[in-house]
Protein backbone atom coordinates (compact mmCIF):
# COMPACT_ATOMS: atom_id res chain seq x y z
CA UNK A 1 0.00 0.00 0.00
CA UNK A 2 1.36 3.33 -0.83
CA UNK A 3 2.70 5.72 1.99
CA UNK A 4 0.00 6.97 4.89
CA UNK A 5 -0.91 10.08 4.45
CA UNK A 6 -1.56 12.67 7.69
CA UNK A 7 -3.81 15.77 7.53
CA UNK A 8 -4.28 17.91 10.87
CA UNK A 9 -7.73 19.92 10.71
CA UNK A 10 -7.21 22.92 13.30
CA UNK A 11 -10.07 24.77 14.27
CA UNK A 12 -8.40 28.00 15.56
CA UNK A 13 -10.10 30.35 18.08
CA UNK A 14 -11.48 27.51 20.44
CA UNK A 15 -14.26 25.36 19.74
CA UNK A 16 -16.47 25.28 22.45
CA UNK A 17 -16.77 21.33 23.00
CA UNK A 18 -19.32 21.31 25.05
CA UNK A 19 -21.49 22.39 22.34
CA UNK A 20 -20.19 20.11 19.88
CA UNK A 21 -20.40 16.77 21.70
CA UNK A 22 -22.24 17.43 24.59
CA UNK A 23 -23.20 15.73 27.65
CA UNK A 24 -26.51 16.47 27.09
CA UNK A 25 -27.74 14.54 30.02
CA UNK A 26 -25.57 15.93 32.64
CA UNK A 27 -27.33 17.87 35.43
CA UNK A 28 -24.38 20.31 35.50
CA UNK A 29 -24.57 20.83 31.82
CA UNK A 30 -27.71 21.77 31.94
CA UNK A 31 -28.17 24.20 34.64
CA UNK A 32 -24.78 26.19 33.37
CA UNK A 33 -26.17 27.14 29.83
CA UNK A 34 -29.46 27.93 28.24
CA UNK A 35 -30.68 26.14 25.73
CA UNK A 36 -30.01 27.91 22.92
CA UNK A 37 -25.86 27.20 24.17
CA UNK A 38 -26.63 23.00 24.67
CA UNK A 39 -27.15 20.52 23.06
CA UNK A 40 -30.79 19.43 23.31
CA UNK A 41 -32.14 15.23 23.76
CA UNK A 42 -35.45 16.18 22.34
CA UNK A 43 -37.49 18.07 19.82
CA UNK A 44 -37.02 18.79 15.95
CA UNK A 45 -33.29 20.26 17.13
CA UNK A 46 -32.63 16.96 19.18
CA UNK A 47 -28.55 16.37 18.86
CA UNK A 48 -27.27 13.15 17.51
CA UNK A 49 -26.65 10.60 20.16
CA UNK A 50 -23.11 8.75 20.46
CA UNK A 51 -22.92 4.93 20.32
CA UNK A 52 -20.22 3.81 22.95
CA UNK A 53 -20.12 6.46 25.25
CA UNK A 54 -17.58 6.70 28.07
CA UNK A 55 -20.19 7.83 30.77
CA UNK A 56 -23.79 7.26 31.06
CA UNK A 57 -24.71 11.29 30.03
CA UNK A 58 -26.24 10.76 26.68
CA UNK A 59 -23.29 12.32 24.76
CA UNK A 60 -24.64 14.02 21.58
CA UNK A 61 -23.27 15.55 18.36
CA UNK A 62 -24.67 19.25 17.22
CA UNK A 63 -27.63 19.27 15.18
CA UNK A 64 -25.84 21.17 12.47
CA UNK A 65 -23.09 17.64 12.86
CA UNK A 66 -25.07 15.74 11.00
CA UNK A 67 -21.80 14.13 8.68
CA UNK A 68 -19.67 13.59 11.77
CA UNK A 69 -22.76 11.88 13.26
CA UNK A 70 -22.67 9.77 10.48
CA UNK A 71 -18.94 8.94 10.29
CA UNK A 72 -19.01 7.93 13.83
CA UNK A 73 -21.53 5.49 13.20
CA UNK A 74 -20.03 4.08 10.00
CA UNK A 75 -16.96 3.56 12.43
CA UNK A 76 -14.48 5.96 10.65
CA UNK A 77 -14.70 8.80 13.40
CA UNK A 78 -13.36 7.99 16.89
CA UNK A 79 -14.12 10.99 19.96
CA UNK A 80 -11.33 11.52 22.64
CA UNK A 81 -13.24 14.26 25.18
CA UNK A 82 -11.62 16.18 28.01
CA UNK A 83 -8.16 16.21 25.96
CA UNK A 84 -6.04 19.35 25.64
CA UNK A 85 -3.09 21.32 27.05
CA UNK A 86 -2.06 19.89 30.45
CA UNK A 87 -0.04 23.30 30.68
CA UNK A 88 -2.77 25.37 29.83
CA UNK A 89 -3.51 28.81 28.98
CA UNK A 90 -6.39 31.02 28.22
CA UNK A 91 -4.10 33.17 25.68
CA UNK A 92 -4.78 31.67 22.18
CA UNK A 93 -1.40 32.54 20.69
CA UNK A 94 0.01 30.90 23.60
CA UNK A 95 -2.36 27.66 23.30
CA UNK A 96 -1.40 27.25 19.41
CA UNK A 97 2.12 27.77 19.93
CA UNK A 98 2.43 24.97 22.48
CA UNK A 99 0.10 22.94 21.27
CA UNK A 100 1.56 23.02 17.96
CA UNK A 101 5.71 23.01 19.08
CA UNK A 102 4.23 19.96 21.37
CA UNK A 103 7.13 20.17 23.60
CA UNK A 104 7.93 21.92 26.91
CA UNK A 105 11.84 21.29 26.88
CA UNK A 106 12.84 23.69 24.33
CA UNK A 107 13.34 21.17 21.46
CA UNK A 108 13.36 23.39 18.19
CA UNK A 109 10.43 23.17 15.73
CA UNK A 110 7.19 21.61 15.32
CA UNK A 111 5.92 18.49 16.40
CA UNK A 112 5.17 17.73 12.42
CA UNK A 113 8.46 19.71 11.75
CA UNK A 114 10.47 17.40 13.62
CA UNK A 115 8.40 14.25 11.90
CA UNK A 116 9.87 15.96 8.87
CA UNK A 117 13.03 16.39 9.30
CA UNK A 118 13.59 12.91 11.37
CA UNK A 119 11.61 11.07 8.50
CA UNK A 120 12.92 12.90 5.02
CA UNK A 121 10.22 11.44 2.98
CA UNK A 122 11.29 11.10 -0.62
CA UNK A 123 8.49 12.81 -2.99
CA UNK A 124 7.67 16.38 -4.73
CA UNK A 125 5.53 17.71 -2.26
CA UNK A 126 6.05 15.94 1.01
CA UNK A 127 3.94 18.62 3.53
CA UNK A 128 1.77 20.99 2.36
CA UNK A 129 0.23 24.02 4.18
CA UNK A 130 -3.08 25.16 2.69
CA UNK A 131 -3.26 28.80 3.53
CA UNK A 132 -1.18 32.16 3.25
CA UNK A 133 1.25 30.81 5.92
CA UNK A 134 2.51 27.35 7.57
CA UNK A 135 1.87 26.74 10.94
CA UNK A 136 3.74 25.93 13.92
CA UNK A 137 3.22 22.97 14.01
CA UNK A 138 6.05 22.58 10.67
CA UNK A 139 8.37 24.72 12.12
CA UNK A 140 12.05 23.59 11.52
CA UNK A 141 11.10 21.62 7.73
CA UNK A 142 10.44 24.90 5.99
CA UNK A 143 12.07 23.56 3.00
CA UNK A 144 10.08 20.30 2.95
CA UNK A 145 6.65 22.56 2.80
CA UNK A 146 5.17 24.08 -0.04
CA UNK A 147 2.31 27.04 1.52
CA UNK A 148 -0.20 27.92 -0.72
CA UNK A 149 -3.98 28.60 -0.94
CA UNK A 150 -4.14 26.64 -4.53
CA UNK A 151 -2.37 24.50 -5.98
CA UNK A 152 -1.74 26.64 -8.89
CA UNK A 153 0.10 29.30 -6.91
CA UNK A 154 3.09 26.78 -6.92
CA UNK A 155 3.17 26.73 -10.51
CA UNK A 156 5.56 30.12 -11.35
CA UNK A 157 2.86 32.80 -12.76
CA UNK A 158 4.64 33.77 -15.29
CA UNK A 159 2.37 32.07 -18.47
CA UNK A 160 2.38 29.04 -15.73
CA UNK A 161 5.75 28.10 -17.70
CA UNK A 162 9.41 28.24 -16.66
CA UNK A 163 11.80 28.33 -20.18
CA UNK A 164 14.17 25.12 -19.71
CA UNK A 165 16.82 27.44 -20.05
CA UNK A 166 15.97 29.54 -16.89
CA UNK A 167 15.38 26.43 -15.20
CA UNK A 168 18.93 25.04 -16.19
CA UNK A 169 20.15 27.82 -15.11
CA UNK A 170 18.69 28.32 -12.09
CA UNK A 171 19.90 24.36 -10.82
CA UNK A 172 23.17 25.49 -12.21
CA UNK A 173 23.11 28.37 -9.82
CA UNK A 174 22.00 27.16 -6.61
CA UNK A 175 22.47 23.20 -7.15
CA UNK A 176 25.80 22.99 -5.18
CA UNK A 177 24.75 25.77 -2.39
CA UNK A 178 25.07 24.11 0.93
CA UNK A 179 21.48 26.05 1.82
CA UNK A 180 20.11 26.67 -1.15
CA UNK A 181 20.49 23.69 -3.65
CA UNK A 182 17.95 21.23 -2.00
CA UNK A 183 14.98 23.98 -1.60
CA UNK A 184 15.43 25.29 -5.55
CA UNK A 185 15.23 22.04 -6.67
CA UNK A 186 12.30 20.87 -5.00
CA UNK A 187 10.56 24.03 -6.09
CA UNK A 188 11.60 23.48 -9.72
CA UNK A 189 10.70 19.85 -9.56
CA UNK A 190 7.38 20.95 -7.92
CA UNK A 191 6.80 23.06 -10.33
CA UNK A 192 7.25 21.76 -13.10
CA UNK A 193 5.40 18.26 -12.25
CA UNK A 194 2.12 20.60 -11.18
CA UNK A 195 2.60 22.02 -14.86
CA UNK A 196 2.40 18.57 -16.11
CA UNK A 197 -0.41 17.86 -14.09
CA UNK A 198 -2.87 20.77 -14.71
CA UNK A 199 -1.89 23.16 -17.41
CA UNK A 200 -2.97 22.41 -20.83
CA UNK A 201 -0.38 23.23 -22.90
CA UNK A 202 -2.54 23.07 -26.16
CA UNK A 203 -5.65 25.21 -24.69
CA UNK A 204 -2.73 27.43 -22.71
CA UNK A 205 -5.18 26.93 -19.52
CA UNK A 206 -5.21 25.58 -16.14
CA UNK A 207 -7.28 22.12 -15.99
CA UNK A 208 -9.70 22.77 -13.37
CA UNK A 209 -9.98 19.84 -10.46
CA UNK A 210 -13.12 18.43 -10.65
CA UNK A 211 -13.92 16.68 -7.13
CA UNK A 212 -15.91 13.20 -7.29
CA UNK A 213 -18.45 15.06 -4.63
CA UNK A 214 -19.87 17.79 -4.39
CA UNK A 215 -18.74 19.98 -1.73
CA UNK A 216 -21.05 22.34 0.09
CA UNK A 217 -20.14 25.93 -1.65
CA UNK A 218 -21.25 27.73 1.40
CA UNK A 219 -18.57 26.25 4.12
CA UNK A 220 -14.98 28.07 3.58
CA UNK A 221 -13.42 24.84 4.32
CA UNK A 222 -14.37 23.19 1.17
CA UNK A 223 -11.80 24.62 -0.69
CA UNK A 224 -8.87 23.62 1.64
CA UNK A 225 -10.12 20.33 1.80
CA UNK A 226 -10.46 20.19 -1.91
CA UNK A 227 -6.59 21.48 -2.24
CA UNK A 228 -5.86 18.79 0.12
CA UNK A 229 -7.66 15.84 -1.91
CA UNK A 230 -6.08 17.52 -5.66
CA UNK A 231 -2.87 17.07 -3.85
CA UNK A 232 -3.43 13.84 -3.04
CA UNK A 233 -4.28 12.06 -5.77
CA UNK A 234 -2.03 13.60 -7.79
CA UNK A 235 0.29 11.37 -6.94
CA UNK A 236 3.45 13.96 -6.08
CA UNK A 237 4.56 11.91 -2.59
CA UNK A 238 2.14 13.73 0.05
CA UNK A 239 2.79 12.93 3.48
CA UNK A 240 1.39 15.70 5.45
CA UNK A 241 -0.98 18.50 4.93
CA UNK A 242 -2.16 21.27 7.47
CA UNK A 243 -5.49 22.87 7.31
CA UNK A 244 -7.02 26.01 9.17
CA UNK A 245 -11.00 26.39 9.73
CA UNK A 246 -11.18 29.66 12.13
CA UNK A 247 -13.74 31.70 13.41
CA UNK A 248 -14.68 29.53 16.72
CA UNK A 249 -14.23 32.53 18.92
CA UNK A 250 -17.35 33.08 20.07
CA UNK A 251 -17.96 34.98 22.95
CA UNK A 252 -20.91 36.56 22.08
CA UNK A 253 -24.05 35.19 20.32
CA UNK A 254 -22.40 32.26 19.94
CA UNK A 255 -25.78 30.12 19.25
CA UNK A 256 -26.35 31.14 15.69
CA UNK A 257 -22.31 31.03 14.50
CA UNK A 258 -21.51 27.68 16.12
CA UNK A 259 -24.31 26.62 14.32
CA UNK A 260 -23.01 27.65 11.21
CA UNK A 261 -19.53 26.99 11.74
CA UNK A 262 -20.08 23.48 12.79
CA UNK A 263 -22.59 22.38 9.60
CA UNK A 264 -19.42 24.28 7.83
CA UNK A 265 -17.06 21.76 9.05
CA UNK A 266 -19.28 18.62 9.02
CA UNK A 267 -20.42 19.02 5.67
CA UNK A 268 -16.93 19.88 3.99
CA UNK A 269 -15.01 16.77 6.16
CA UNK A 270 -17.85 14.58 5.01
CA UNK A 271 -17.46 15.58 1.70
CA UNK A 272 -13.97 15.52 1.72
CA UNK A 273 -13.69 11.82 3.12
CA UNK A 274 -15.63 10.75 -0.08
CA UNK A 275 -13.78 12.94 -2.46
CA UNK A 276 -10.66 10.77 -1.46
CA UNK A 277 -11.71 7.73 -2.56
CA UNK A 278 -9.86 4.70 -2.05
CA UNK A 279 -6.90 6.83 -0.26
CA UNK A 280 -9.30 6.83 2.95
CA UNK A 281 -7.37 3.59 3.43
CA UNK A 282 -4.39 5.20 3.77
CA UNK A 283 -5.10 8.59 5.51
CA UNK A 284 -6.18 9.43 9.08
CA UNK A 285 -7.54 13.18 9.66
CA UNK A 286 -6.97 14.46 13.10
CA UNK A 287 -9.54 17.47 14.30
CA UNK A 288 -8.21 19.61 17.04
CA UNK A 289 -8.62 23.35 18.91
CA UNK A 290 -6.57 24.83 21.53
CA UNK A 291 -8.31 25.18 23.87
CA UNK A 292 -12.26 24.84 24.57
CA UNK A 293 -14.71 27.06 26.57
CA UNK A 294 -16.03 27.54 30.33
CA UNK A 295 -18.56 25.68 31.09
CA UNK A 296 -20.79 28.67 32.01
CA UNK A 297 -22.48 30.74 29.16
CA UNK A 298 -21.65 34.41 29.96
CA UNK A 299 -23.96 36.99 29.71
CA UNK A 300 -23.23 38.03 26.24
CA UNK A 301 -25.19 34.72 24.95
CA UNK A 302 -21.55 32.92 24.33
CA UNK A 303 -18.60 31.23 26.00
CA UNK A 304 -15.13 32.35 27.08
CA UNK A 305 -11.96 30.77 27.01
CA UNK A 306 -11.70 27.60 28.86
CA UNK A 307 -9.38 24.42 29.17
CA UNK A 308 -11.10 20.57 27.97
CA UNK A 309 -11.96 19.75 24.81
CA UNK A 310 -13.36 17.52 22.42
CA UNK A 311 -10.42 15.93 19.66
CA UNK A 312 -11.62 13.63 16.70
CA UNK A 313 -9.94 11.63 14.48
CA UNK A 314 -10.89 10.11 11.46
CA UNK A 315 -9.55 7.66 9.23
CA UNK A 316 -9.50 4.05 7.32
CA UNK A 317 -7.71 2.47 9.83
CA UNK A 318 -9.69 3.90 13.08
CA UNK A 319 -11.07 1.81 15.04
CA UNK A 320 -14.23 4.59 15.38
CA UNK A 321 -17.65 4.95 16.81
CA UNK A 322 -16.36 4.96 20.02
CA UNK A 323 -15.39 7.64 22.69
CA UNK A 324 -12.23 7.30 24.35
CA UNK A 325 -10.18 8.71 27.51
CA UNK A 326 -11.95 9.22 30.72
CA UNK A 327 -15.01 12.30 31.48
CA UNK A 328 -14.75 13.90 34.56
CA UNK A 329 -17.75 15.07 35.02
CA UNK A 330 -19.02 18.63 35.51
CA UNK A 331 -19.92 19.17 39.03
CA UNK A 332 -17.79 21.70 40.77
CA UNK A 333 -15.28 19.48 42.10
CA UNK A 334 -14.72 18.13 38.68
CA UNK A 335 -14.21 21.20 37.21
CA UNK A 336 -10.97 22.44 36.55
CA UNK A 337 -10.38 25.82 39.01
CA UNK A 338 -14.50 25.42 39.25
CA UNK A 339 -15.04 26.62 35.36
CA UNK A 340 -13.55 24.39 33.20
CA UNK A 341 -13.77 20.95 31.96
CA UNK A 342 -10.79 19.33 33.37
CA UNK A 343 -8.29 17.23 30.62
CA UNK A 344 -7.69 13.87 31.02
CA UNK A 345 -6.19 13.06 28.54
CA UNK A 346 -2.79 14.92 27.31
CA UNK A 347 -3.56 15.62 23.72
CA UNK A 348 0.19 14.56 22.88
CA UNK A 349 -1.47 10.66 23.79
CA UNK A 350 -3.20 11.42 20.56
CA UNK A 351 -1.06 12.75 18.47
CA UNK A 352 1.82 10.09 19.30
CA UNK A 353 -0.58 7.33 18.81
CA UNK A 354 -1.24 8.59 15.51
CA UNK A 355 2.30 8.69 14.37
CA UNK A 356 3.05 5.18 15.72
CA UNK A 357 0.24 3.66 14.33
CA UNK A 358 -0.51 5.40 10.99
CA UNK A 359 2.99 7.23 9.98
CA UNK A 360 4.85 3.81 11.59
CA UNK A 361 6.95 5.95 13.74
CA UNK A 362 8.85 3.60 15.77
CA UNK A 363 9.86 5.82 18.66
CA UNK A 364 7.99 8.76 18.71
CA UNK A 365 10.42 10.25 21.79
CA UNK A 366 12.39 12.50 18.65
CA UNK A 367 9.04 14.25 17.81
CA UNK A 368 7.67 14.82 21.38
CA UNK A 369 10.49 14.93 23.61
CA UNK A 370 10.16 14.36 27.60
CA UNK A 371 6.73 12.34 27.19
CA UNK A 372 5.93 8.91 27.72
CA UNK A 373 2.63 8.42 25.93
CA UNK A 374 -0.22 5.64 26.91
CA UNK A 375 -2.48 5.29 23.81
CA UNK A 376 -5.95 5.93 23.59
CA UNK A 377 -6.47 3.01 21.12
CA UNK A 378 -7.19 4.59 18.52
CA UNK A 379 -6.16 1.73 16.47
CA UNK A 380 -7.71 -1.04 18.08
Amino acid sequence: MADPLLVVLFLRGGIDGLNLIAPTGDADYIAARPASLRVLRKGDTAGFALANPVADADFRFHPQARGLSELYDAGELAVIHAAGLTDGTRSHFDAEDRMERAARSGAAGGWLGRWLKQAAPEGILPALAVGAAAPESVAGAADAVAVAEELEQLIPAAGYDVSPLLRQRLRAGFGRHPVLGAPVERLISLSEALESRLWNRETGELGAYVPDVDYPEDSPLSQSLMMVAQAAKLGLGLRVATVDYGGWDTHYDQAGEFATLTEGLSSALMAFWRDLGAIRARTTVVIMSEFGRRLRANRSGGTDHGYGNAMMVLGGEVSGGRMLGRWPGLSNDALDSGTDLAITTDYRHVLAEIMARHMGVEDTAAIFPDFSPAFPGLFA
